[in-house]
């Protein structure tokens, strides 16, 4: 028969289970045997979930079980169940840290997924809002639907390992038990390129259409969820992030077009910082860090492989000497893009050979953003794309040239566009009808194809179109005193890209 000793401590209420000895002063209990080892309370996912613990439920912290359907032991703590076979360079409890997740560098790939949630409970025409039958594409009623899949597809050309996540939801609009959790791990092991995750299947509330929560709100004040991708490259890790707007109104930043209807564009240029998605129009005009609202400089038709950072080097050499860099042949992948063989590869490609019509790419190849609909080349995140050259002129008067006269509105298109000189300079454009601007855009400068230095930062502000001319390509081209809707420019600028709804 097996006896199990106790050995107690009086003075402390310390315990010894399995020797006759005293516990160490810094044990409360100790466990002794050659034969066997403690186990853990064995719980599967459900029945870890029946426990019904929130992020209010602190006084759980450092609770233990082993979870039978990951295999592998989970810890609660900040909120959320932790497993530790995670691995990686970073852990993700470690990740929950704000701080620590904002400082993680932009990674590729793309989460794919729907973003933009409007609960379609104010009827009426606001100018902020514009009509129902514009809303319809994104109305979502969450007590029919509350439940939404994302995925996470890695870029055609690299390979990641440790995929995880990280969801913030500061306003709690999603359910307290998640079919996840708030962080956890999608692909522990290596995933190619091309290749995706399982779902990571998200549960909102289904009390948004009904209560005053979501009522009333539109996109500048809209409920955010952010959902970070984590991944490690081999050396470091990096992130990409995907934000889910929840509101009563059309998402984005809209405005009027020449037929009477609107145009959304997201809220930031491509690249700018997280930051930027929760501020207003007027807010990011007066923005202390304008640094932050540029974000980054594409060369037209290329993805976002690291090319497009303003701190990216440049190819053939690194400095700001006019020189010939475009890439062809092998140097070009399945889909038309710098090959990650490469050694242009991430780089801002000079060329300065009017031979190649300055151009990034020998030959050139006119569909790379634009075929009669988006292609898988398009840098914007899902539900978004590169707008056209027609789509530019909308919001003028439809006219290709426009001079932009400050304070006044366009009698056909019925925006004003007004020129700020405020902690970020740019254009402000207000809707008629409406008191407050429903469009920013920062003068962000550009990156010239010859030499590849920025310039005009702050002082004009030049976005790409996905339509081209020719050898070239439209832009949307602006300074203090002149908008431009439908300039020329050579494909190998660096120029800023404003997404519109699909």
């Amino acid at each position: 028969m097996a006896v199990v000793t106790f050995f107690a401590f009086p003075l402390k209420a310390q315990v010894t289970i399995g020797a006759q000895k005293a516990p160490h002063s810094y044990s409360v209990l100790e466990l002794e045997s050659t034969k066997g080892g403690f186990r853990l309370p064995m719980l599967n996912s459900s029945e870890r979930d029946a426990l019904n613990l929130t992020a209010d439920s602190t006084e759980a912290s450092g609770l233990f079980i082993f979870n039978t359907d990951i295999d592998c032991v989970e810890f609660w703590a900040d909120g959320v169940w932790t497993d530790l076979c995670s691995g990686g360079a970073m852990p993700v409890e470690k990740v929950m840290n704000p701080v620590l997740l904002a400082n993680l560098p932009l990674g590729s790939g793309v989460v794919s997924g729907r973003t933009l949630f409007d609960i379609d409970a104010t009827p009426n025409v606001t100018p902020s809002c514009g009509t129902l039958a514009d809303r319809a594409a994104n109305k979502a009623d969450f007590l029919t639907n509350s439940t939404y899949d994302y995925v996470y597809t890695t870029s055609p050309t690299q390979t990641v390992q440790n995929v995880r996540y990280v969801i913030q939801d500061p306003e709690s609009v999603l359910q307290p038990s998640q079919p996840q959790p708030l962080t956890g791990t999608l692909v522990p092991d290596i995933l190619g390129p091309g290749e995706s995750t399982p779902a990571l299947t998200l549960k909102f509330k289904t009390d948004l259409n009904s209560t005053p929560k979501i009522v009333g709100r539109d996109r500048n004040s809209a409920a955010k969820v952010i959902i970070n991708i984590i991944y490690n490259n081999g050396s470091s890790d990096a992130k990409v992030a995907t934000t889910l707007s929840i509101q009563d109104c059309s998402c984005g930043q809209s405005v009027k077009t020449v037929g009477g209807g609107w145009l959304t564009f997201m809220c930031y240029n491509l690249g700018a910082a997280d930051t930027l998605q929760f501020l207003s129009p007027t807010q990011q005009a007066y923005y202390s860090k304008p640094v932050d609202e540029y974000g980054d400089l594409y060369q037209w038709g290329r993805r976002a492989d690291g090319h497009q950072l303003r701190t990216s080097e440049s190819y053939p050499t690194n400095g700001t000497t006019p020189e010939n860099g475009a890439v062809s042949g092998s140097d070009l992948d399945g889909d038309e893009q710098v090959a990650s063989i490469s050694a242009a590869y991430k780089k801002f490609i000079k060329t300065n050979d009017a031979t190649t019509f300055y151009d990034w790419r020998i030959p050139p190849v006119d569909i790379l953003w634009y075929n009669g609909s988006k292609t898988i080349n398009d840098p914007c995140p899902d539900g978004w794309r590169v707008p056209t050259d027609a789509e530019f002129q909308s919001i003028m008067n439809g006219s290709v040239d426009q001079v932009a006269f400050s304070g006044s509105y366009n009698s056909v298109s019925g925006n004003r566009w007004q020129w700020v000189s405020n902690s970020t300079s740019g254009y402000l454009v207000t809707p008629s009808g409406s008191s407050s601007p429903t469009l920013f855009l920062p003068a962000a400068g550009y990156r010239y194809y010859g030499s590849s230095p920025l310039s005009a930062v702050g002082s004009n502000g030049t976005y790409w179109s996905s339509s081209v001319n020719g050898t070239g390509t439209y832009a949307l081209y602006f300074d203090s005193g002149t908008v431009n809707t439908a300039t020329n420019y050579s494909r190998a600028f660096g120029f800023s890209v404003r997404c519109v709804s699909e």
